[in-house]
């Protein structure tokens, strides 16, 4: 079968299978950019229109169920609307709280503590997403530091932030070139880019850049990236040349944060960066992130900072928005309340899949290795991304490899895998994405007979023979 025809095949039973969602969609495009405003969401043909989330499970237009492992974009480690936060938000709309007020609110305090107890850092400011949390500590960095350049590994997603917008997803001879329009001519000199968990490489832009450079920002668990963990070897070299060097180092905790323990994975590492951003799960699945760090950076955003020196971290309309902070507060308190029970069972249950996808696809022929494990950093990681192989490697190691279609069949993963399974009845991301405390073990294995079906119908397509 020729790939074409595999990918129109696969498309057709994706689509009957979702036929009040595919018209949503034709609707919805009138309208909007792609029917949307998250291009991740608005997969091709067209993406799947929920009615109901609740735990692991998604419902959708159509009345088919489904076990979801995207969760939130990784955010949602007790599953969908848990009741722990969703009783929170009944609670303070009935009390008359919940809606922007324009004031500030007590529950910012609260969140603000229960993160910093977990964190290593004097101070912390909330905004809206991960983009803006980016965007201002690299401002931050640029204005404290007095330089220009912008260190980033390939691979690295750090939102829209304009200083970041190069070396993500985009392989052409590496991950190293912008990937927006709209920059700047500047932008292109002014964003250097070095390899994850390559130690000689950050080694040499340091010693041709070091002056030059305000701030190295890095995911310690890479996301987007593939779901690759940095070594404790080279986010120590890490920290050691910003010192040397005088730049200030940003550890992108929007992924990474209270995901593999009740607490940053900086802490896992026993490293200290300047600046932690956070998202995702501190808001318990409402829109919230932050930039947590040294007193002395942070207060350029105050007006006691001076008009040479300060940083336009205003907040927006919505930053530490009521529910957002209280959902949030509340949902972290859980974490914390109960580590020893959620974290080595998730963890637990990714390794499970991990193991098991591998060892299924290969006995029917295909190439395929699992990403996210914790290596002697984290025991309970529950990421998991698969990777088709086009080259015979014991692990993928980089973004480089993930994203390298020479190496990795990127349209298998984010496109044939992801429909076979929804198909299925699971909702896959990146291959496969995150346990949550939800899941039930049943649902796991359900998941893993589902790949089982699909590796033996890909068998005998000979799929195999189109990587």
């Amino acid at each position: 079968m020729k790939r074409s025809r595999f990918m129109e095949k696969l498309t057709e039973e994706y689509s009957s299978k979702n036929r009040k969602s595919g018209l949503i969609y034709s609707s919805a495009s009138r309208y909007q950019i792609r029917g949307g405003s998250h291009n991740l969401r608005l997969f091709p043909p067209f993406p799947i229109y929920p009615v109901k989330c609740k735990g692991s499970k998604i419902w959708d237009e159509d009345g088919n169920a489904y076990i979801d492992f995207w969760q939130g974009h990784f955010a949602n480690i007790l599953g969908h609307n848990p009741d722990i936060v969703v009783d929170t938000l009944k609670d303070c709309f009935n009390n008359g709280q919940g809606l922007e007020t324009g004031f500030p609110e007590k529950a910012q305090g609260r969140l603000a503590e229960l993160i910093l107890n977990r964190t290593k850092a004097d101070k912390i400011r909330f905004t809206t997403s991960g983009t803006l949390a980016s965007m201002y500590a690299v401002m931050m960095a640029r204005a404290y530091t007095k330089r220009e350049k912008v260190l980033k590994v390939g691979g690295g997603w750090h939102g829209a932030n304009p200083y970041a917008l190069k070396g993500i997803s985009s392989y052409q001879s590496g991950l190293n070139q912008l990937e927006s329009a709209g920059l700047p001519p500047s932008a292109d000199s002014m964003i250097l880019v070095t390899r994850f968990n390559d130690i000689p490489d950050l080694e040499s832009v340091f010693k041709k850049y070091g002056e030059q450079i305000a701030c190295f920002i890095i995911e310690p668990f890479i996301g987007a990236g593939g779901f690759i963990f940095s070594s404790k070897d080279y986010l120590q070299r890490a920290r050691d040349l910003t010192k040397e060097y005088g730049a200030v180092l940003i550890f992108d905790e929007v992924v990474s944060g209270f995901r593999f323990h009740a607490g940053p994975v900086q802490s896992l590492y026993g490293i200290k960066p300047e600046l932690t951003l956070f998202g995702k799960a501190i808001g318990g699945g409402m829109p919230v992130s932050a930039v947590a760090g040294d007193e002395a950076i942070l207060s350029l955003c105050s007006p006691d900072a001076g008009k040479e020196n300060r940083v336009k971290f205003e907040g927006g309309t919505f930053s530490g928005h009521p529910a957002s902070m209280l959902a949030g507060a509340a949902y972290i308190e859980h974490l914390m309340a109960h580590e020893s029970d959620i974290y080595p069972r998730i963890g637990r249950l990714g390794a499970k899949v991990r193991r098991s996808i591998e060892d299924i696809f290969s006995a029917y022929g295909f190439n395929v290795k699992c990403t996210g494990e914790g290596e002697d950093i984290a025991d309970n990681s529950s990421l998991i991304g698969v990777q088709f192989l086009r080259t015979n490697i014991d692990k993928v190691a980089s973004p480089e490899q993930v994203w390298n279609p020479e190496v990795s069949d990127v349209e298998l993963r984010e496109k044939a895998f992801k429909l076979a399974m929804i198909v299925e009845g699971f909702y896959v991301f990146h291959g496969y994405g995150a346990i949550s405390m939800s899941h039930k073990e049943k649902e796991i294995q359900a998941s893993l007979d589902a790949v089982e079906r699909i590796a033996r119908k890909w068998k005998e397509y000979r799929v195999q023979d189109l990587l």
